[in-house]
């Protein structure tokens, strides 16, 4: 093989920032979604729950 070169290293580093970025913002909005979520469940449980009776 032989030694990185610099751009390359310089994009290594940018796709390990980016993921991290990436990953983060994923996992507040999930963290922020999860109650929406459980509303909708439940709302969707209600409501068949009434159209089944």
């Amino acid at each position: 093989m032989g030694v990185l070169m610099p751009e390359t290293l310089e994009i290594l580093l940018w796709c390990a920032a980016l993921a991290t970025w990436l990953m983060l913002s994923f996992r507040i909005i999930s963290e922020h979604l999860k109650p929406l979520s459980n509303l909708v469940s439940h709302l969707l449980e209600v409501a068949f729950r009434h159209k089944a009776k």
